[in-house]
């Protein structure tokens, strides 16, 4: 008997995943394990200030790496970066590539990985399948709970001479190994604990709300960046987000308190690998635009908006807000879905003003005349757009900017 087909997804995660308090410490040992002899570790001088890359560097040099460093990273990344890890790669000649510390510097790693391994500049490498084959393997060691870089296929690069922000998307950015260790964000600040942690969430919430995978109907020779709504990315989605709404507020405010610093580290690597396969939505393609005027951090500008682009979305599916809202805390019984959706709006309204986010674009130096030059921009990210429950055009976008001003 025939059966109909039926429209497939994808769902991928790095090679190696380890997990816990003191994993930094094995570091040398499974990097000797598989094989390598040469690491340059990318990192920024918070991260030399902060003690944290002696913390990986003495693991790596007791087993017999030799350990090169390049620090120039930053907490909004651009080509330039990139070009100047290149080169310091290119001076040590390595067989590995660790990237330590936020979002930023994993993704600095990942793009020089695959720069040095096929050439070109980090320019030539934006946009989807643009990278050619593998790059150079790479460690992701996160210090702080938010991008779930370490387990993603994607890096967010800002195109210094363009002054926008796009992206590198290829299965061959995924690092070989991501060790994910609570103890490195004991130092994080209460100000980066906040604007990143808020990000794991926006991950976690967008890749729980994007359109079902069955919708998307992608070309059969093509695989796609993201899949769409899936069921073990619901899983992982469902997980994180309790773990926030659980976490941040203590993590920001008692950053010594170890249970919520590894509640949310495991939030942000669920998330990370939710949305890697699922997709992201609006709140990432308008921060791009809000990012790159206010030189903001991406935390604060996807958490900024999320309640926004939620209060405009909620007719689309009013279900899955409903069980966002429940798994934040808040209490639906008895509600109808499209009451319980609201409180969505409501929990996250009150979780940025708990943690000392901005409530509002004009806080942050956006100006009216603004707001539809952004939304122009963001409408031009179409590989995020598509996936919304809720088509957005120009005006759409426009209006949930005017909402958040």
């Amino acid at each position: 008997m025939a059966h109909p087909l039926q429209p497939c997804w994808w769902f991928s995660i790095a090679g190696d995943v380890l997990f816990g308090c003191g994993a930094a410490q094995r570091i040398g040992l499974e990097a000797r394990q598989r094989g390598f002899r040469r690491a340059l570790v990318v990192c920024d001088p918070q991260i030399v200030s902060a003690g944290l890359l002696d913390r990986i560097r003495a693991p790596l040099v007791e087993e017999g790496l030799a350990c090169h460093v390049f620090d120039g990273g930053a907490p909004e990344p651009s080509t330039e970066i990139v070009e100047a890890a290149v080169g310091a790669a290119q001076q040590v000649n390595p067989d590995v590539i660790i990237g330590l510390g936020g979002g930023s510097n994993l993704d600095v790693a990942k793009v020089a990985a695959a720069v040095c391994a096929h050439g070109g500049r980090a320019a030539d490498y934006f946009g989807e399948q643009r990278v050619p084959g593998p790059g150079l393997p790479v460690i992701a060691v996160p210090t702080t709970a938010g991008t779930g870089s370490e387990v993603t296929a994607v890096a967010i690069i800002e195109d210094t001479a363009r002054r926008l922000k796009l992206a590198v998307a290829s299965p061959y950015l995924m690092p070989r190994l991501a060790i994910v260790d609570p103890l490195l964000t004991l130092t994080c600040p209460p100000k980066v604990t906040a604007e990143s942690g808020i990000d794991a969430l926006v991950h976690a919430v967008e890749a729980y709300t994007v359109i079902n995978h069955a919708a998307l109907a992608p070309p059969n020779d093509v695989r796609p960046q993201f899949s769409g709504k899936q069921p073990i990315a619901d899983l992982l989605a469902a997980r994180a987000i309790r773990l926030v709404g659980r976490h941040l507020r203590t993590a920001v405010y008692q950053p010594r308190n170890l249970r919520a610093r590894e509640g949310m580290h495991l939030a942000a690597l669920l998330a990370g690998m939710a949305f890697n396969s699922a997709g992201l939505g609006a709140a990432h393609a308008l921060q791009y635009p809000v990012g790159a005027r206010t030189h903001t951090s991406h935390g604060l500008g996807t958490g900024l908006l999320l309640p926004y682009v939620v209060a405009h979305l909620l007719p689309a599916n009013p279900k899955a807000f409903a069980r966002v809202a429940a798994w934040l805390g808040e209490r639906v019984a008895g509600l109808s879905d499209v009451d319980a959706a609201a409180r969505c709006v409501e929990a996250l309204q009150r979780l940025k003003r708990e943690i000392g986010l901005p409530m509002r674009l004009r806080e942050i130096g956006i100006q009216e005349a603004q707001l539809r030059p952004m939304a122009e921009q963001a409408a031009t990210y179409q590989r995020l757009l598509r996936l919304s429950p809720r088509p957005l055009a120009v005006d759409d976008l426009e209006a949930i900017l005017r909402s958040a001003y």
